[in-house]
């Protein structure tokens, strides 16, 4: 039926004034279904806007019977809907008998189950602006006459006009609240420069603006094509989530968002794309919604900002402007960030390599000096040069004093990682409560008395060789560790759960028998298989006497030009009686000697101290009757030595040894001693 005229004017009238009043889309509904009932019967209202989000609307507010109804943030497809309809055409819709319909069967067969039998859809268009749609249902069926459909669209204009004016608000309201944090993360992200610190300076400044249950920072790994969970944060909770450590980017949503450097959304999140690691966390917390927003520079993607909900509600467009306008922040942050983390890296291991440097320098080694010629020794140097050109793991066997770490600088000085490091650990040397630092390094605050970040000898080894003396001194239980250290070539330091990957190739040595310790369970099976891969057996001196006499040829003149001495002469018997010696101590014992024998050699002549040597690895020790001669003239070399060549008198040799003048010098003209040696 006509509308009075007076009646519809009044109604727009108080439509406008009441509009002009409300300040959020459900006030407008409100308002909007209380003046309509005046003119028009209905029994539902819906206002859906258009939100940036292509091919859909949005339900923004909603009546049913004239009270406020959950809008639970419904979309709507503007394809194969009378909504979308109106929306493409800007055109009314009316639907008198909605079961009859037969445009929209899909949308038919919904409004039908919600017993709505009749519908009006309205297009909101100020100006050029297209902003939405309002709809009117009835569970009758309706057919409005030519007034009710004029009014309708004065109506739709009106509410198109206060609409944009709303959105207008919101959006300035909205660009005015970005800039506030975009100003504070800023601030915020000034003087941070870890990623840890960096997320908990903007973590909640996020919240305050967008809505989220979770929120991490994954940094990208190029070259595994893997992400680094930095951190996660749950809401209310204060721990870090359970998470896998890495995960692999192929074959998940974020792949798209690295290959894009774009956002990527996920509504009623499907869980089927993610590891079942990640499948069951974010189960476990009930996310329905996330959104991954890549965090990238102009040369370098780093990896995402990710957040998460526990509503269905999804990310919107204003949600993702802002999430990329911090991203880019926290980007830049995040880049100086690992440039100040690599650069201290660089600067702890440069101190650290300087140390090993000036050790080296001081033990004045050279690390291919490996002296003799017998075929036992050229058994050894044949397998170093058999696998030193490779990356294979090295095992060396022997007892103390054989030489092994000289082989471990000698596969390394070989190897093509030569101008790297060379680092070494004796495992026994080091207490074990701190033998899982030394090896892995550790964070501030990671134990009492770590009061500053640590590298490991694995990172410092990074592209070298990593010697791990006395390997079977290791505990059982870092044994695990020390494995997959050297099996996956990656560890985590002592207070971190950030895995590091390291490059260094592992040479290890032990006198013990490593295959006895494993019968006995003092030692793990698949760490000794995982070290012997090339075991290398270097022989006790005893095994190779026919290199004694150039040892020590070698060592006296080291020795002697380290000292500043002159000695020209070893005297033949010396060297034939040390040559049968046994040597328990092995070359460490041969060394020590010849080094103490040149500090008491004045003249020209090496003087061994003979009586010292013991025969101890035969089990029996030397009497003056076996040393003979070399004994006797030891003992009166150094009697002359200290009395500065006096023979006789109370202060002379002979008083000191207990002999007559006569009786002394008899015994130097049988042995061969003059003065020169005082």
């Amino acid at each position: 039926m006509d509308l009075e005229p007076t009646r519809l004017y009044e109604a727009l009238v108080d439509l406008g004034r009441s509009l002009a009043e409300c300040a959020d889309p459900d006030r407008i509904v409100e308002e909007l279904s209380r003046i309509l009932r005046t003119v028009v019967a209905f029994d539902s209202l819906a206002l859906l806007l258009y939100d940036g989000t292509p091919e859909s609307l949005r339900l923004q507010a909603v009546t049913e019977d004239g009270r406020p109804a959950d809008p639970s943030f419904r979309k709507f497809g503007i394809s194969d809907t009378p909504i979308g309809w109106a929306w493409d055409r800007q055109e009314i819709i009316v639907v008198g008998r909605a079961e009859e319909e037969t445009r929209w069967p899909g949308f038919k067969r919904q409004i039908v189950s919600s017993d709505v039998h009749s519908f009006v859809v309205l297009p909101l268009t100020a100006g050029d602006q297209k902003i939405g749609v309002l709809g009117l249902g009835r569970r009758t069926e309706y057919e409005p006459d030519e007034s009710e459909l004029a009014f309708l669209r004065q109506v739709a204009a009106e509410l198109a006009v206060t609409m944009r004016e709303y959105l207008t608000r919101k959006e300035l309201a909205l660009e005015r609240d970005r800039l506030r944090v975009l100003h504070e993360i800023t601030n915020a992200l000034v003087s941070k420069l870890s990623p840890d610190e960096l997320f908990a300076a903007i973590s909640g400044q996020l919240d305050r603006i967008i809505p989220h249950s979770s929120a991490s920072i994954a940094l990208y790994d190029r070259e595994a094509d893997e992400l680094q969970l930095y951190s996660l944060q749950i809401r209310g909770e204060n721990r870090t989530a359970d998470i896998p450590k890495r995960v692999p980017l192929a074959g998940t949503p974020l792949e798209q968002a690295i290959s894009t450097r774009r956002p990527v959304v996920i509504d009623n999140i499907d869980l089927a794309g993610f590891t079942p690691e990640i499948r069951d966390v974010m189960a476990d917390h009930g996310v329905r919604a996330m959104c991954c927003v890549p965090l990238f520079t102009p040369n370098n993607t780093l990896g995402f900002l990710n957040l998460t909900r526990m509503e269905a509600e999804a990310f919107t467009p204003e949600d993702l402007k802002l999430l990329s306008q911090v991203a880019g922040q926290i980007a830049i942050a995040l880049e100086n960030s690992l440039i100040y983390q690599e650069v201290t890296r660089l600067k702890e291991i440069l101190a650290t390599e300087k140390l090993y440097l000036e050790e080296e320098i001081r033990s004045d080694r050279n690390p291919t000096e490996m002296v003799g010629q017998s075929p036992a020794l050229q058994a050894v140097i044949k397998g170093i040069q058999i696998v030193a050109p490779t990356n294979a793991t090295v095992l060396i066997l022997g007892e103390t004093g054989t030489g092994k770490e000289l082989v471990a600088r000698a596969v390394h000085e070989l190897s093509g990682r030569k101008e790297q490091s060379f680092v070494k650990l004796s495992c026994a040397s080091i207490p074990s409560g701190l033998l899982e630092s030394e090896l892995f390094g550790h964070e501030k605050g990671a134990f009492t008395g770590a009061i500053g970040p640590k590298i490991g000898r694995f990172e410092l080894a990074h592209r070298g060789t990593l010697f791990l003396d006395e390997i079977g001194e290791i505990p059982l239980e870092l044994q695990t560790k020390l494995l997959r250290a050297i099996q996956e070539q990656e560890f985590e330091r002592l207070g971190s759960n950030r895995t590091i990957r390291v490059d260094a190739r592992i040479v290890a040595a032990t006198n013990r028998d490593l295959r006895k310790m494993v019968d006995e369970n003092r030692f793990r099976s698949d760490l000794y298989y995982r070290l012997n891969v090339f075991p290398v057996r270097v022989p006790a001196l005893r095994e190779r006497r026919e290199d004694i006499p150039q040892l020590i040829r070698h060592f006296t003149q080291k020795f002697a030009k380290r000292l500043g001495r002159t000695i020209k002469v070893v005297p033949s018997k010396v060297i034939e009686y040390l040559t049968q010696y046994d040597w328990p101590g092995n070359i460490r014992e041969l060394q020590n000697l010849i080094e103490r024998s040149v500090i008491l050699s004045t003249g020209r002549t090496l003087q061994v101290p003979l009586a010292e040597i013991q025969d101890t690895s035969r089990g029996r020790e030397l009497t003056p009757e076996k040393v003979s001669d070399f004994v006797e003239r030891d003992r009166i070399i150094r009697a002359l030595q200290e009395t500065d060549g006096i023979v006789g008198g109370p202060s002379g040799a002979a008083a000191r040894l207990g002999l007559k003048r006569t009786t002394l010098q008899s015994r130097m003209k049988k042995l061969h001693i003059s003065r020169e040696y005082r």
